[in-house]
């Protein structure tokens, strides 16, 4: 940039905010076209006519006064994706041998008040040239050139790899499960009945009404109701009704009791009639087994209680297991690749021999579920992959994801797939590092993938630092090509065209296997008809 160092010596710096984005001089039309960057906030007392008839006169002094001068002030906008593209256009240009070892859309570009950070993602066989060859500071100075910032920073990163190993040991590792049974420590003292010999589970487990369940949690808001005797002269007590609420910390419980009472002994002492449940009291753990039930007179469910025994519960331990799998919930349903068993009659791509394309490559043809149909802001709800190779399904991957977020309707009615169905599963930072490495050395195949999946994947490797270096081919574009009258080209379109059937449409892996067979379907279309 001689030309803007020429203009800062001349001016004593006075426009050193000034970028230079064209700057064109034709000796043979006798011209010089200039245009310069402004800051986007520049204002009227820091940039005025005036000094903007210096820079013209300054540009007048640089060619013979037979040339004619073009000179614009345009405002520099500064966006990312300008900036990426720069980032781009420098190293394509200049350093073709980084270019072969990053994954450029990764690319990250961050502006910071009045600074741009670059961050580009590189093998680590690029890295320590890239932080020891002056490349950084290179690329640094040609985007502060074109941009109006104070300072430009390159970070060079290292793209993530995974150790598929290891992440599915960890996996295997896990063997928590969600039992709903809590822990009693000690004897049990029993109050009514005896031999409670079920294991309590978690009160949240119950949510409609069931016989027999058995639970265990600490008594509160004890309340005690004499049930008198009408037949009786004196309105005797018949009985006594023992009402409490009973939490575990999982879920409260209602529960009631009508305990027969008793006689005093008077050789014990006793003056007063008496019941197996008055020793009972507020702050008491208890473990009980009764029937679950609704209630007409209290409107809501209820515990009748059966058998009841003192007991000490160790909460601790509970809370300690609940944590542990809250975390062990998120990966222990992370699903492993398996082997493709279908009856040979019913696969199509096992009865046939097929073009050389297809022999002689290997396809991972995929299909994404997802909470809408915005490549940049929606997420991945269910990924579904076959591997093709020699034009066999050999294996297949399928797995639900946590979008961590409610799923719109709108997809649910499409897909089939509710909150409910993911709540468990894992997120995408758990299984997209994976999927990634099950793909390597693989052709990706998606039906619409150029117009979607193959946005969305592209936009998650970049967001979670993974290199994105596959070939890719969109079935539907192949489609168009190699069917051009036929009106309709959709999976479902091209289903009915070869006769293959989708088992269960807009579900992942059924429409990758459908994607798969109509893949080979097209090839073989394609390259024998060339061939021919």
């Amino acid at each position: 940039m001689q030309f803007i160092d020429k203009l800062n010596a001349a001016t004593g710096n006075k426009y050193e905010f000034l970028r230079i984005s064209k700057l064109n001089l034709d000796v043979g039309a006798n011209s010089l076209s200039v245009v310069c960057l402004l800051p986007q906030d520049i204002t009227e007392d820091k940039f005025s006519e005036k000094d903007k008839r210096v820079i013209e006169e300054f540009c007048r002094s640089q060619v013979p006064s037979t040339f004619a001068l073009k000179i614009a002030f345009v405002k520099n906008l500064i966006n990312k994706e300008a900036v990426s593209k720069q980032t781009l256009n420098y190293i394509t240009s200049k350093h073709q041998t980084i270019l072969s070892q990053m994954d450029p859309s990764m690319t990250d570009v961050k502006i910071d008040g009045n600074r741009l950070i670059i961050d580009l993602y590189v093998f680590n066989t690029a890295q320590y040239y890239c932080e020891n060859s002056g490349f950084k500071e290179k690329l640094a100075k040609h985007i502060y050139n074109q941009n109006c910032v104070d300072k430009v920073i390159v970070n060079i990163k290292v793209c993530k790899t995974v150790d598929t190993a290891k992440l599915l040991k960890e996996r295997e590792d896990v063997k928590y499960v969600d039992n709903g049974e809590i822990e009693i420590v000690g004897a049990y003292h029993y109050m009514v009945g005896k031999d409670i010999i079920r294991k309590p589970r978690y009160i949240e487990k119950y949510k409609k009404e069931m016989d027999g369940i058995c639970v265990c949690g600490t008594v509160s808001e004890l309340k005690r109701f004499n049930i008198l005797d009408k037949n009786s002269s004196d309105r005797k007590v018949k009985s006594v009704l023992f009402k409490f609420v009973l939490s575990d910390t999982t879920g409260k419980m209602d529960c009631l009791y009508f305990a027969r009472t008793r006689k005093p002994k008077a050789n014990k002492g006793e003056k007063d009639f008496t019941t197996c449940l008055d020793v009972l009291k507020d702050g008491d753990d208890v473990i009980i087994t009764g029937d679950y039930r609704y209630s007409d007179y209290s409107g809501k469910n209820e515990l009748s209680v059966t058998k009841l025994a003192l007991c000490k519960i160790n909460y601790e331990s509970l809370e300690k297991r609940r944590e542990d799998i809250k975390l062990a919930n998120k990966i222990k349903i992370f699903q492993t690749p398996k082997a493709y068993d279908v009856d040979m009659n019913d696969s199509l791509l096992d009865l046939l021999g097929h073009c050389d394309y297809i022999m002689n490559n290997k396809f991972m043809v995929f299909d994404l579920e997802t909470t809408g149909t915005d490549t940049e802001r929606d997420d991945i709800i269910e990924i579904g992959a076959v591997k093709l190779e020699y034009g066999k399904i050999v294996e297949y991957y399928d797995t639900l994801v946590d979008p961590k977020r409610s799923i719109p309707s709108g997809a649910s009615e499409v897909n089939h797939i509710y909150d409910e169905d993911v709540k468990n599963a894992p997120y995408i930072e758990d299984v997209f590092g994976f999927f990634m490495d099950y793909c390597k050395d693989y052709i990706l195949v998606a039906h619409n993938g150029a117009g979607f999946d193959f946005k969305i994947v592209k936009r998650l490797a970049g967001q979670l630092g993974y290199p994105f270096y596959f070939q890719t081919v969109d079935s539907l574009t192949e489609a168009r090509k190699i069917l051009p009258s036929s009106r309709r080209h959709s999976l479902g379109a091209l289903c009915d065209h070869y006769g293959i059937v989708n088992r269960n449409a807009h579900r992942a892996y059924e429409d990758a296997e459908a994607t798969a067979k109509v893949f080979v379907k097209l090839m073989d279309d394609k390259y024998r008809n060339i061939d021919g």
